[in-house]
């Protein structure tokens, strides 16, 4: 509607944007804006291969930006060189901007492997945070810091004074077609604040172009998913939840939709660079088989939500 305001959430990459947008009309077409955007949204916006667009938690468009890189280039620079134009060096406060309605929040997932109460999850998660606190599942915020990164692997490792009740077992093997469940907290502040379990099956023990390091699982993820445990069925951790494909950006070249190609690191690489750390992992390996529902309660004993600002 003309005028109409809504509070839209933009999902692009790792993060989600929050901000009002006004509706209006332009000939035959309508559309909505935001004004005052920060530098970050646009740069972001300029390197995402897509966005998706939300609703009252209802996604109501998932866009490719594919050949959209140079154009929103030309506009950040546009909106410099506009900035530039209208300050003067007289008055200081002419050059601060107006405060942005636009604002991001970051986060992803990661799950406990000492008693100590280590932490581990991505280091993409946290490698631009000023501060980072976990959330375990029905808790409170407890702030962490990080104590070991290893950004080859994307791997780091958080230090908290929380207690675990419960740590999982990193088991190094897994096998093609076994069943794997994925436990964590994806598209923050649209779906579930409890978590999210799926599940799914180890699809191939390498990841692209034959990444030894990785394992392609079928077990649906979203952004936020990333640093989350991959369970097996004895609830034994086969590795971490790393990315996914990015599916708009193989549609525009392929002209065909991937559905639930997803990677996770192994195992095995998380528990070198464990041990390496000089952190030591608690757990035993399970050989006892549970049903799906006993392994979602078990993850929500040991999975937290990572916060990044």
């Amino acid at each position: 509607e003309v005028d109409g305001r809504y509070d839209l959430q933009l999902v692009m990459g790792r993060n989600t944007w929050n901000g009002e947008f006004a509706g209006f009309e332009r000939n035959d077409e309508k559309g909505v804006f935001s004004s005052n955007l920060k530098t970050e949204f646009m740069v972001e916006l300029a390197e995402s291969g897509g966005v998706s667009v939300f609703l009252n938690r209802r996604r109501i468009a998932a866009l490719s930006l594919d050949g959209s890189r140079r154009a929103l280039e030309a506009v950040i620079s546009c909106q410099k060189a506009y900035i530039a134009s209208h300050t003067t060096s007289e008055d200081d406060s002419e050059k601060k901007p107006r405060a942005p309605k636009a604002t991001a929040s970051s986060s992803g997932t990661g799950f406990f492997v000492s008693t100590s109460g280590h932490v581990v999850t991505n280091h993409h998660v946290i490698g631009q945070c000023s501060s980072v606190k976990v959330i375990p599942v029905g808790g409170t915020a407890s702030p962490a810091t990080v104590i070991a990164k290893d950004k080859t692997n994307d791997l780091a490792i958080l230090k908290t004074t929380l207690t675990p009740t419960q740590v999982p077992a990193l088991r190094p093997q897994l096998r093609l077609g076994e069943a794997v469940y994925v436990f964590g907290f994806p598209l923050t502040g649209i779906l579930s604040t409890s978590g999210n379990f799926t599940a799914g099956a180890i699809t191939a023990t390498t990841g692209m172009e034959d990444d030894t390091r990785l394992a392609q699982i079928s077990a649906p993820v979203q952004p936020g998913n990333s640093g989350g445990p991959l369970l097996d069925k004895f609830g034994n951790v086969v590795g971490v939840i790393v990315s996914k494909l990015n599916a708009l950006n193989i549609a525009a070249a392929t002209k065909d939709i991937p559905q639930n190609v997803n990677f996770a690191i192994k195992a095995s690489i998380a528990a070198n660079f464990i041990d390496s750390s000089n952190v030591s992992a608690g757990g035993t390996v399970s050989s006892r088989e549970l049903p799906p529902e006993a392994i979602a309660d078990l993850a929500k004993l040991f999975t937290v939500q990572v916060v990044c600002n």
